[in-house]
């Protein structure tokens, strides 16, 4: 009867839009964009983290308490409650997911609702020129699923090299060949061409492309044909070449981890308690060990207890200001703030990297997507078709390397956004574009204009993510800091990508769709010539983040210059742990969160055999 009872709730569940009819869907779509347009991002935690008194309830104890519900924190649960004598608590910040969260095609959107944060960067002098107060927006998932709900979903895990250099800077264990069984554990590969040792066929995380590819699509992939990419899956043995974009979906359904980890057990595990809208504002210390956490929910304050460990997943933003916060990081910057030093970690909330991202190469087509109206959109997509299917609009990728055609490691990403969603709606809130850069991409045709984003994989530059107070109800300080690269190896390398774009332009898949460019770059209009100097200015103004913030708590086996060892325990403490991507010692070229799925899988295992030890 039980079986009866899941296999009811299951297919409830992945026929839950076709249970509206298309205009109630449509009805409840168009009622949320009219609140995205009301929607006030928030400038600091006040409402998150405001209590009604000062009295703290007691909540109970555990074995493991997990701290944020998104990529880690969802496989940890699912993978530790496994174990049923351990009692787990996993707290989320935010809500639970929509309809609308769900369609893969909203991503952006979410950005102005509640289950964006609202981080902003601090103003910047060598980048996000573009920008209000030369500030880039940097949205963090605040919902379960976390920033797995807010992205693209696209499935990227890197190259070999990548784990490589893990393992050189000190990280025994994390190879790729030791890395790819933990891959492999979460996925369900549904292409259906792929390179099949490389792929799980049984894991939970589905691996998939959508259709119909747009006429965009198969000229961009001959266009990179023509210039000698060969097509592959870049998930494969070959990271070099041109592909249709792998996506985490399954049922038309963005599947972030709490669709794929979460969802199919929080109602039948009885040793796992989700708590949602619950946010951590401290760790609870006794010496070199944490008892606990506090946490605030409903403006009422509870302190939870943990008998074994408590985990913080909460990201590579919001895990070391909570650190800091509890007095673990560099000991001159808390004592500035007036924190007690519990653990002097240096290396705590530096070393941020992420992807730079040039967002302005347009270029003009013959060709002209279908002029679909929402509605139509909304049908096409109750069945599984494009364009609300693919994330955020994209459709193609392309991995590049400049030095050597041998070399493996890529040092571009080329990314395609094709019509009708290659240019952003809100700009004020997808980029915080100053006017004269908004005007510039109002000229830009949504039916016909496609637009290649260039992505550094390796960047040399990093930044911070520091306090700005030693109040939670502040934001932290997120200071990218790209280009900054003393020998501009950095915007150089982006050069090379934009001039890669603009060869496409003399292939005969581009000159088939008369594709041409048409960007324009406000703030260099000084240079006449299109040269490097041109570019670096447009590189300077015009780049954005790929918001995949990583290493600001990065594995290692020094306390002076990393924040956890190999199995993500915290230098100098006994039962803290960090799982998310801020350990990782040095970014991949790739999407970050198949790295952490794959992180959260393995350290699993790993407190799995320290404690069924003891």
């Amino acid at each position: 009867m039980c079986f009866i009872r899941k296999i009811i709730v299951f297919f409830c569940m992945i026929n839950s839009l076709r249970a509206d009819t298309v205009e109630d869907f449509y009805k409840y779509v168009t009622e949320e964009f009219k609140n995205i347009q009301s929607y006030q991002v928030p400038t600091d935690n006040k409402n998150v983290f405001t209590t009604c008194d000062s009295k703290i309830r007691h909540y109970g104890h555990f074995d493991f308490i997990i701290v944020g519900a998104g990529s880690a924190g969802a496989v940890l649960a699912n993978r530790l409650s496994e174990i049923k004598d351990w009692k787990i608590l996993i707290l989320e910040a935010g809500g639970d997911l929509t309809k609308f969260s769900d369609v893969p095609g909203f991503n952006n959107y979410l950005q102005q609702t509640d289950m964006n944060w609202g981080y902003m960067t601090s103003s910047q002098k060598t980048c996000c020129q573009g920008m209000e107060n030369n500030q880039c927006v940097y949205p963090r998932g605040k919902v379960i699923g976390g920033t797995s709900t807010l992205n693209g979903g696209v499935y990227a895990r890197g190259t070999p090299e990548d784990y490589a250099e893990w393992v050189n800077l000190g990280n025994p264990g994390w190879s790729y060949e030791e890395c790819l069984p933990y891959f492999k554990k979460s996925e369900f590969v549904a292409l259906k061409n792929y390179d099949k040792p490389y792929h799980g066929t049984s894991g939970v995380l589905y691996v998939n492309q959508t259709s119909p590819p747009s006429a965009i699509a198969e000229a961009f992939l001959n266009a990179n044909l023509e210039k000698g990419l060969s097509e592959i899956d870049y998930n494969g043995k070959q990271q070099l070449g041109v592909s249709r974009i792998q996506f985490n979906i399954k049922d038309n359904l963005h599947q972030n981890s709490a669709h794929a980890f979460l969802n199919p057990i929080r109602n039948t595990r009885k040793n796992l308690k989700l708590i949602l809208n619950a946010a951590v504002n401290k760790l609870l210390m006794n010496g070199n060990k944490v008892k606990g956490v506090t946490f605030v929910k409903d403006g009422v304050l509870y302190k939870a207890k943990a008998s074994k460990e408590v985990i913080l997943s909460a990201g590579s933003i919001n895990t070391p200001q909570l650190l800091l916060l509890s007095g673990i990081g560099p000991a001159n910057d808390l004592i500035k703030l007036g924190i007690p030093v519990q653990n002097n970690l240096p290396a705590v909330g530096k070393h941020l990297q992420d992807h730079p991202l040039f967002v302005n190469m347009y270029f003009r087509t013959n060709v002209s997507a279908p002029n679909h109206t929402l509605q139509d959109n909304l049908e096409r997509y109750r069945h599984g078709m494009t364009p609300l299917t693919n994330g955020a609009g994209l459709e193609q990728l392309a991995f590049l390397n400049f030095q050597n055609e041998k070399n493996p490691k890529a040092e571009i990403e080329m990314i395609t956004f094709a019509p009708p969603f290659s240019v952003p709606g809100d700009l004020k809130a997808a980029y915080n574009f100053q006017e004269k850069f908004r005007k510039v991409y109002e000229k830009y045709n949504t039916m016909t204009d496609i637009s290649i984003i260039i992505s550094l994989m390796k960047p040399k530059s990093e930044g911070s993510v520091t306090l700005r107070t030693n109040s939670i109800l502040d934001f932290p300080s997120i200071n990218i800091n790209y280009f900054t690269d003393p020998n501009n190896e950095d915007l150089e390398t982006m050069y090379q990508g934009i001039k890669y774009a603009l060869s496409l332009e003399q292939t005969a898949a581009f000159k088939h769709i008369g594709a041409h460019y048409i960007g324009e770059q406000p703030g260099c209009e000084h240079l006449i010539s299109r040269d490097r100097e041109y570019w670096y200015c447009a590189l300077r103004h015009m780049t954005s983040t790929e918001y995949h913030p990583s290493s600001t708590t990065k594995m290692g086996p020094s306390p002076t210059d990393s924040v956890v060892d190999r199995n993500g325990l915290v230098h100098n403490m006994r039962n803290l742990r960090i799982v998310d991507a801020g350990i990782i010692p040095t970014i991949t070229r790739g999407h970050l969160n198949a790295a952490i799925y794959m992180i959260a899988e393995k350290i699993s295992d790993a407190i799995k055999k320290i404690h069924q030890k003891l």
